[in-house]
């Protein structure tokens, strides 16, 4: 069940664009959408200064002036995101069991926040393109491997109907078990379900049929489509697939070949973020 959908947002972030897609999971399934703005502490902004801005007589209550004024910025567009899609602000006189959306702030380290944050929320939206600024960077990070919770990964483009066609890239292995699992309120809803696994697979003994089967247990009815054999890349061949056969959402594992994440993500984990052509919903 997904009843808190968190949605990080930092100076930089495309904040609208991080909250349609709430929105698009949110109301069907009348759950929170918990924005939370995250900045640093003035004390450790300054930290990060260089010496010339220093000198320039940058100080700390600089720092927190304009950091509350770009909150105050930040809280005026969800207003006005808010009212333009009338959403309710607070459950106070709503049903909790109703799509509503709240605004909280805080300060501190965006990793630190969003994982402890993360974890007590069923759903986290952060931007497909982390490494296009820090802050994004850093919230996929949080979210996809220090959370312990799916992350719902969106680009620009947002799909009308995130939940038409879901297509869920399977290799049998524990971070895509874990993102089914994740996705599965969204598996329900689903128009349509297939699964994708690509001919590499076939000589390591990984049987789509079976996990068609432990779906159908699910009442989830999901249907094989078959990957490209001229494709090398397992990455190029998913998004390939998606986009021929009008997938709407891909649900996947996210991998790491190290500890150093932002450097050696997996291949296909990595080329799905610069090429998906839809949302990705991942767990590690």
């Amino acid at each position: 069940m997904i009843r808190t959908i968190l949605v990080p947002l930092a100076t930089e972030m495309p904040s609208e664009a991080l909250l349609d897609a709430a929105l698009v999971v949110a109301k069907p399934l009348n759950a929170h959408i918990r924005a939370l703005f995250i900045q640093p502490h003035p004390d450790s902004a300054v930290a990060y200064l260089p010496d010339v801005i220093l000198a320039a007589g940058v100080t700390p209550e600089v720092i927190e002036r304009e950091l509350r004024e770009e909150a105050s910025a930040a809280r005026d567009r969800f207003v006005d995101w808010r009212k333009r899609n009338e959403i309710p602000k607070a459950p106070a006189g709503v049903r909790l069991d109703s799509c509503f959306a709240s605004w909280s702030e805080q300060l501190g380290d965006v990793e630190t926040v969003v994982a402890r944050i993360g974890r007590i929320s069923d759903l986290i939206v952060v931007p497909c393109s982390p490494s296009n600024s820090v802050h994004g960077q850093r919230c996929f990070d949080a979210a996809v491997f220090e959370s312990g919770r799916p992350a719902l990964v969106v680009g620009e483009k947002l799909p009308f109907a995130i939940t038409d066609h879901v297509m869920i890239a399977w290799n049998g292995s524990l971070e895509a078990s874990r993102a089914v699992l994740g996705a599965m309120p969204l598996l329900h809803r689903a128009g349509r379900v297939t699964i994708f696994a690509a001919p590499q697979y076939e000589s390591e003994g990984i049987d789509a049929a079976d996990f068609a089967d432990s779906l159908h247990w699910h009442g989830i009815r999901a249907y094989q489509v078959p990957g490209p054999r001229e494709v090398n890349s397992i990455g190029a061949a998913l998004v390939a697939a998606a986009v021929e056969h009008q997938a709407t959402m891909i649900v996947m594992g996210a991998y790491t070949h190290s500890r150093l994440r932002q450097t050696f993500l997996g291949g296909v984990t990595k080329y799905l973020l610069a090429h998906a052509p839809v949302p990705l919903l991942m767990s590690h």
